[in-house]
């Protein structure tokens, strides 16, 4: 909910949720509507993604060793692979990450939201300005797609599908081809709006563990500042003050024990495995058979060069519906990467200036048990917070350089290797 200016915290996980919520894929754990949402997800999948993936896989057999027609189908197949992957784990999951959903509303979360509302809010919207761009190049990308019948109707050209499958039947002739490219059209858009919410309330998670941690450094930070001891003062017996020293170390307990939860607490072990499980990177089988160097590539980044290959050839047949389309789908699976990488460097960065933030506090001029308590913490600091994708690689920003490297020097060899 957004007025006055202002926003719900994790407003961000919110629209993700009511997004995967609407297209079936967030089922009640009880009650008696699982099971019709059952059988709505089931028909949800199947126009979706399941009849797509049924044409796209017929079209790779029945075109086996062509390898022009090969390299056209397999970047959206790998897509939409990709795709269903996370549907499953998002089903299998889904108790999982309705327990971070709800740790993160949580008291032990939430008691700082009115202290620190301008942290929070400037958080919610980079979680929502992160969705808006990911979604943008996605929506052009898809709707310049659907576009395609229409353009090539308007140019005179033959008939094509927003893209490529087999099917069991004629889809040139009337109203076959109608149908089916309405169906294609309208399946990829909102396989897009599907697949964004998905990404997007994985990184929201990250980003609420993020803010959390910006939160300890500032408490740890303010630790010893009036402000800080007065409410701690009155939050302890308004009739009985305490001794300045003795409330900074309560306070510096309260910041143990939020950072024992960002740490230790099941929200970062459940996004952990939450992530781990993911098919954010995935090792497959290569889809050149000339290239073999392509078995140990992650699917996005040899995605990102066969539409690399695909601009190539548009260029020289200049098409304007599909070369936009293939532009922003490439920025789209780049920023798919990108998200994923910035968040979990934002993470490490996070749980590294802790360290920093010890410092800034008055340390020095409080007691020993003080000084003993806030050195443990400054100990469990130096080992930051990381995430890996798939298990397979750390997300950093350096991670989202060398794929890009990677898809570059990949994409230059292909095309030297066809002059």
């Amino acid at each position: 909910m957004i007025e006055r200016g202002t926003i719900t915290p994790n407003f961000h996980l919110r629209v993700s949720l009511t997004i995967v919520y609407f297209l079936g894929t967030w089922p009640p754990v009880i009650g008696k509507f699982r099971l019709p949402y059952l059988l709505y997800t089931i028909c949800s999948f199947t126009f979706i993604l399941g009849i797509l993936l049924s044409s796209e896989i017929a079209n790779v057999l029945m075109n086996w060793g062509d390898m022009s027609k090969l390299t056209a189908v397999m970047t959206l197949l790998m897509t939409n692979c990709t795709h269903a992957s996370k549907v499953v784990v998002l089903l299998r999951r889904q108790a999982r990450i309705q327990t971070l959903l709800d740790t993160a509303d949580s008291p032990a979360f939430s008691r700082y939201d009115k202290e620190y509302e301008d942290l929070i809010i400037s958080y919610t919207w980079k979680g929502i300005f992160h969705h808006a761009i990911y979604q943008s190049f996605g929506g052009i990308a898809v709707l310049c797609w659907g576009f395609t019948p229409i353009a090539d109707f308007v140019a005179g050209r033959s008939r094509q599908l927003p893209m490529e499958g087999w099917y069991p039947y004629n889809t040139t002739a009337t109203p076959a081809f109608e149908i089916t490219a309405a169906h294609q059209g309208i399946a990829i858009i909102i396989a897009c709006f599907h697949n964004v919410a998905t990404d997007t309330l994985m990184s929201g998670l990250i980003t609420v563990a993020c803010c959390q941690l910006a939160i300890l450094e500032r408490n740890i930070i303010s630790i010893d500042n009036k402000a800080s001891i007065h409410g701690m003062q009155n939050d302890n017996d308004k009739n009985k003050p305490l001794e300045r020293k003795t409330l900074a170390y309560q306070l510096l307990k309260r910041c143990a024990m939020h950072s024992n939860m960002i740490f230790h607490s099941k929200y970062m072990l459940m996004l952990h495995h939450f992530l781990g499980r993911s098919k954010i990177t995935e090792k497959s089988q290569s889809t050149r058979r000339d290239c073999s160097s392509l078995r140990t590539l992650p699917t996005e980044s040899r995605r990102i060069v066969q539409i690399h290959d695909t601009i190539f050839v548009l260029m020289n047949v200049y098409i304007p519906a599909v070369l936009i389309g293939m532009l922003t789908y490439m920025c789209c699976m780049t920023y798919q990467i990108f998200i994923f990488c910035w968040h979990g460097n934002e993470l490490h960065l996070h749980s590294m200036r802790l360290v920093t933030a010890a410092y800034s506090s008055n340390w020095f001029s409080n007691t020993e048990r003080f000084k003993r308590g806030l050195q443990i913490m400054m100990i469990r600091a130096h080992r930051p917070l990381t995430l890996s994708a798939g298990r397979v690689m750390l997300l950093s920003l350096d991670t989202f350089m060398q794929i890009m490297r990677m898809s570059y020097s990949i994409f230059m060899v292909l095309q030297g290797s066809a002059a």
